[in-house]
Formats: C-alpha cells, sequence, structure tokens
C-alpha cells in the first residue's frame, strides 16, 4: 500500500505557489523595526500652482520662489533692498562728488600764468632807404581824449578784494568807531556819544555828521575830511583830511586813499559791455566772490549800489561802467577803519546829483542797523552794548 501510493495527476509547473508572509527580523526579541521612506524628486510649475489651493505656509514659500531677486544674492533688487549696501553706495558718491569739487575749485582758486608775450622780430636794415615822398597835410577836426576801455578782451585782470571775515582792532567804548578811527575823528576812546548829542560817534560818521561837536554839523564843515572830485569820471567823495590821496594811472581809473599805517582804500572804474548786466560783469571781474554776499547799499547821496557783507568792498554801477571801492588792509591783517571805508562809500556820489545832506535829527535807515541813539545815561547804554571782543556795532 505504501509502495502503490497514486500520484497527483497535475504537473509540477501547474500547481499553486502559495505566498508565504513571514515577520521581519526587526520584530524579533522586541525590536522596534527602522522604516526607511525613499525620496522622490518631483518638478512643480510654479506658473501653473494654483494660490487658492495652497496652505499658508505654502503661500509664503511661494510667494519667496517667486519674488524678484530670489534668483541670487548679487541680483540688483536683492542689493537694493540690503542697508548696508545703499549705505556704501551713499558714502561712494558722497566721497567722488567731494573729490570733484575739491577738484574744481583747486583749479579756479589756482594762479594763473602770466600770459607769454613774444616781442615781434624784426628785419635788420642792409642800406638805408629813401623816406617816401611827403603827403600833403590835411588838417582834422580836433578830438578829445577820453580814457582807453578796460574790459577782459583787452588785457583788464581780476580785482584785488580783500578776504572775507577780517576782525577789528581795538574798540574800548565799543561805540562803532575802533579806537585808531577815534583819534582820526577827534572824539574820545572812552565815551559811546562825543558830543553828547544823543547819537553814538560811529552813527554820527556813517551819516556823515560830525562826530567830535554840535557844531559844525556835518563833517564836511569840520575840516576831518575832503572831498576828491575825479575830473575824468566825474565822481566825488569824502576822505580823510590826513590821509594821503594819489591816482595809480595816467587816465584817472585808478585812485588810492592811503594812511601812515600802509592800509589804503582802492576807488577803481571798469568799463562794462554794452548790455551787459551787474551779474554777468560781477562774475567776469570776481570769479572768486559769491555774488550772494552782496547786499543792496545806497549812499547818502541816493546813489545805489552793492555792498559786500562784511562792509569792505562796494560797487556802484552807472550802465557804462562800476565804481568799485575796496578796503586793503597790511601784513597785519587787521581792519583798523572799517568806518573810514563807509563814510567813504557812503559819500559816493556822481555828476549831476543834486540830493543834499539834510539837518540833524538823524534818521535811522535799513543801513543804520546795529547803531543807536543816546537816549538814557552812557552806563545804561554801554551795558547793553557787545562787549570789546571783537564783535561790534554794524553800520
Amino acid at each position: 500500500m505504501f509502495f502503490n501510493r497514486k500520484k497527483s495527476a497535475l504537473p509540477a509547473e501547474d500547481k499553486p505557489r502559495l505566498s508565504v508572509q513571514t515577520i521581519p527580523a526587526d520584530f524579533y526579541a522586541g525590536k522596534n523595526p527602522v522604516i526607511t521612506f525613499k525620496t522622490i524628486a518631483k518638478e512643480v510649475d510654479l506658473n501653473k500652482v494654483s494660490r487658492e489651493s495652497l496652505s499658508d505656509r505654502h503661500k509664503v514659500a511661494l510667494d519667496k520662489a517667486t519674488a524678484a531677486g530670489h534668483s541670487g544674492p548679487l541680483h540688483p533688487v536683492r542689493l537694493l533692498s540690503n542697508r548696508k549696501v545703499l549705505a556704501m553706495i551713499f558714502v561712494a558718491i558722497f566721497i567722488v562728488g567731494v573729490a570733484g569739487a575739491s577738484v574744481y575749485f583747486w583749479k579756479i582758486a589756482r594762479p594763473r600764468p602770466p600770459a607769454l608775450v613774444v616781442a615781434p622780430v624784426v628785419a635788420p636794415i642792409s642800406e638805408p632807404v629813401a623816406p617816401p615822398p611827403a603827403e600833403p597835410i590835411v588838417p582834422v577836426a580836433e578830438v578829445t581824449s577820453t580814457p582807453p576801455l578796460v574790459s577782459k578782451s583787452l588785457g583788464g585782470g581780476d580785482l584785488e578784494l580783500p578776504s572775507l571775515f577780517i576782525p577789528d582792532s581795538a574798540d574800548s567804548d565799543t561805540d562803532g568807531l575802533s579806537d585808531v578811527e577815534e583819534e582820526l575823528y577827534k572824539t574820545n576812546p572812552a565815551v559811546l556819544d562825543s558830543d553828547g548829542d544823543k547819537y553814538t560817534d560811529s552813527h554820527e560818521v556813517f551819516n556823515l555828521y560830525n562826530p567830535a561837536g554840535q557844531e559844525p554839523e556835518k563833517i564836511i564843515d569840520s575840516g576831518m575830511v575832503k572831498d576828491f572830485h575825479n575830473p575824468t569820471f566825474g565822481y566825488d567823495m569824502y576822505y580823510p583830511a590826513s590821509w594821503a590821496l594819489g591816482i595809480v594811472d595816467q587816465t584817472d581809473r585808478d585812485v588810492l586813499v592811503s594812511t601812515i599805517t600802509g592800509e589804503n582804500i582802492e576807488i577803481r572804474v571798469v568799463d562794462k559791455i554794452l548790455g551787459q548786466s551787474f551779474a554777468d560783469w560781477f562774475g567776469d571781474w570776481a570769479p572768486r566772490e559769491q555774488f550772494s554776499d552782496l547786499i543792496p547799499f545806497t549812499s547818502r547821496f541816493k546813489e545805489s549800489g552793492w555792498r559786500r557783507s562784511d562792509y569792505l568792498v562796494y560797487y556802484f554801477d552807472d550802465g557804462a561802467r562800476v565804481f568799485v571801492i575796496a578796503y586793503h588792509t597790511t601784513t597785519e591783517n587787521v581792519v583798523n577803519y572799517r568806518t573810514v571805508i563807509k563814510m567813504l562809500a557812503r559819500s559816493f556820489r556822481l555828476n549831476g546829483n543834486t540830493a543834499i545832506i539834510p539837518t540833524r535829527p538823524v534818521e535811522l535807515g535799513s543801513d543804520s542797523v546795529g547803531l543807536f541813539s543816546v537816549t538814557s545815561s552812557l552806563s545804561t547804554i554801554a551795558s547793553s552794548t557787545p562787549a570789546a571782543t571783537g564783535t561790534r556795532p554794524r553800520l
């Protein structure tokens, strides 16, 4: 019976195959299984992603991925939104601007080389040449000589003007006159109002009155000043009688009034080009000066002009020429006679001017800022006046 076991009728390849599931070895002996995840790379087209279908966290990630400049740290948008980069750009622009301005001002401020003058070459004459026959002399009408035109095109140079903010010499009583000017006008250097007429000494000089006495009232009648008339250009002005007056050139264009210590005041006449404005003339002749430093000025005889903010330079324009009045210091570079040039400019007048100086009382005008009349005791005025430390009432 054992030897006659019946064999299966199915062939081996047709027999069913059963799948046997076995427990992983990690579960034996209570071990925890190690689970390994497989990373699958997947490309996402951001242009086809619907923003509404994303969570808030994914929306933030999408905005960051699609923002301008996300491609790299050197993208212009990333750079311009960086505060440190903006600060570096600003500093670089500032340094370049300062360097450019320095080069510009260095070029305009450096001394200009003198013009090279080449003497004409004259060929030697080997043999004497007979003079040409004399021509008959034809009488011509007499022509009155006029001063030659002074302009940039004919060799004129820049104006020599004093530096700004030159300090004043001592002023013991702080009345606007320096101690050396007190001696010039015969006033008391320790008293604000030497003649006791209720006006400070400098205020009287500025308005062309006598600061040392009530009679005579006008400074021109006191003998302390003289009246100069330029016969060629027809202007008049006062200057201290103790100073020397000299005409530098033969055409009366340049006049100097000088004191014994070396300081002087120059009055120079410069022509204008036809139709040229004063501002254009100023830019041509005073390139190192600032037009914004000029203030409208009126003389005591109603002549309109300009003055520099420090009262050391004045300009009067009659349309055809400009009259320049400038103070020149010595090597000590201190202004001893600031009120003198104010008096000279206030007395300036052209031919045909019929204005006269009125009698007192003196009226304070726009050019008298900083001056005051004496209405109380001198001790009260002195206590309200700036101390003698270089700051003084300005005319």
